[in-house]
């Protein structure tokens, strides 16, 4: 490796540990983490432009879904994602390096894939002692060394000789005890516990972010250990057409029936037996038809995948058979997603929003678009489904850190409670809401408002007021802490 690219990796590890010190391990980290992300951005661009070593230079585009994500902490005041985005962000900067090393294309990802992502996510650790190993290589000069040693020895001997020095002095001069006690106050603050967690945290993130980058620059053997693995991603499993028809026949017919009680009671909304409301039974065995969604699409992929040959090359009569029917299959679980879209509407139309009930809105039109994609994987078959899959899923999940899902959860229920739909509102669970909720909670202040429900929205407004309303750092800002602040002071 030549020392241009030693010195540029050696400064973009140190960029990284200061960076992260100064912006993310800051109290309530707002747009701090964004301008965070955008320098990583320019040093991995400046680093790796131009270098033949990085194959494929698209890769930095992947760095686009973690600023969206790092925009999370500068739009919302909840910290609902901040766990889950370290996690998702440290996954999509091992793919980032697998593109650059072009052993990954999205166009041709499956599960080995996924394996070597993994993998990947741990790589840096073992090149933590790379810096290390620098700085002694540059050493190996004898002289330098001996140079080297006389000056520690010289600064261990100097030490005790200050101290005592100052300790005398003090005694002799009051004016210079006062200023020895404030130099020493100032160094004993440098080793204050939070400085030490902040310098070693940073100093790790500094050596990750080396770690993942400087992989790119070094040619290393194949690890043997994960050849067995390979092997097993490159056999071909083949299911039978006779058992797999007989499996879906049975399959459809439960599901057929089920879709036929729906239409009578659900959809149609016939009288319902047994006392029940239609809330309680929308209620009832919303989960479970979710699951079982996500199940039939496991079931299309097993059996394509088992049945590929057969079905797309060959085409034989019972093949034919069993894609027909996998074609049915995604037909009622498009009519079961539909289903439980609707009873969640009916439920919450009668309880209102909740974090779960927004979750789970959202991931059924995700998972409508993942089912379209997989009725039109069965008929063509000409494109990497677990690709599509994974864009899906990426949007889905980025589509929740940028918007309020508590501001939502919020303005829904409160107008709900305003338009008599319901008596009373829940202000306990509108209490353990974030911020974001604090504008819609504000309107709960107004005269026609029971006092029970306004003292307790008064409550929680004294609290988010107490928790933020103090001078923060600019690291901090938070455009919707902002925003809150504001209304608070004005009211």
């Amino acid at each position: 490796m030549d020392s241009k690219i030693k010195v540029r990796l050696s400064l973009y590890g140190l960029i990284s540990a200061i960076s992260y010190i100064f912006l993310i391990l800051t109290p309530r980290p707002g747009i701090s983490i964004p301008i965070f992300i955008i320098v990583q951005v320019v040093s991995i661009f400046l680093i790796v432009r131009n270098r033949e070593e990085v194959k494929n230079k698209k890769g930095i585009l992947v760095m686009l879904p973690i600023f969206i994500l790092s925009l999370n902490n500068f739009i919302s005041g909840s910290n609902l994602w901040w766990g889950v985005n370290y996690f998702v962000i440290i996954i999509l900067y091992s793919v980032m390096i697998l593109m650059f090393n072009d052993k990954l294309t999205l166009q041709k990802l499956n599960l080995e894939h996924g394996f070597h992502i993994i993998v990947n996510i741990f790589k840096p650790f073992v090149n933590f002692k790379v810096p290390f190993k620098w700085c002694t290589a540059n050493s190996k000069n004898e002289s330098k060394r001996l140079l080297a040693g006389r000056i520690i020895i010289g600064v261990l001997i100097s030490i005790p000789c200050v101290i005592f020095l100052i300790m005398m002095l003090s005694s002799a001069d009051m004016i210079f005890y006062e200023s020895s006690v404030s130099l020493s106050s100032w160094i004993t603050s440098l080793f204050d516990f939070i400085y030490v967690y902040k310098f070693i945290i940073g100093t790790i993130a500094g050596l990750y972010l080396f770690g993942h980058l400087y992989s790119l620059f070094v040619e290393k053997e194949i690890n043997h250990s994960i050849k067995p693995l390979s092997d097993l991603f490159s056999k071909k499993l083949k299911g039978d057409v006779i058992i797999s028809n007989i499996l879906l026949v049975s399959i459809l017919l439960v599901y057929t029936i089920f879709i036929g009680i729906q239409f009578k009671y659900l959809f149609a909304e016939g009288n319902l037996p047994y006392g029940l409301n239609y809330s309680e039974y929308a209620r009832r065995g919303f989960f479970e038809l979710v699951f079982l969604s996500v199940l039939n699409i496991a079931l299309i992929l097993m059996t394509t995948y088992l049945l590929k040959e057969k079905i797309y090359v060959e085409k034989c009569k019972w093949a034919q058979l069993t894609k027909s029917m996998m074609i049915y299959l995604c037909i009622l679980t498009g009519i079961m997603l539909i289903s439980s879209f609707y009873r969640m509407m009916l439920y919450d139309n009668e309880y209102g929003f909740t974090r779960l009930r927004i979750l789970v809105y959202l991931f059924l039109i995700f998972e409508a678009l993942g089912l379209a994609a997989t009725l039109i994987y069965i008929i063509k078959h000409n494109f990497n489904i677990l690709a599509i899959y994974s864009t899906i899923g990426l949007i889905y999940y980025l589509t929740l850190n940028v918007i309020q899902i508590d501001n939502i959860i919020a303005k829904r229920n409160i107008d709900m409670y305003f338009a008599g739909q319901t008596e009373t509102i829940d202000m306990n669970y509108l209490m353990s809401l974030s911020i974001d909720a604090a504008p819609q909670i504000m309107r709960l202040l107004s005269s026609d408002v029971e006092i029970i429900t306004k003292t307790n929205a008064r409550i929680y407004l004294d609290e988010m007021n107490s928790l933020y309303n103090d001078d923060v750092s600019w690291r901090s800002y938070n455009l919707s802490i902002d925003k809150t602040r504001k209304l608070l002071n004005e009211n």
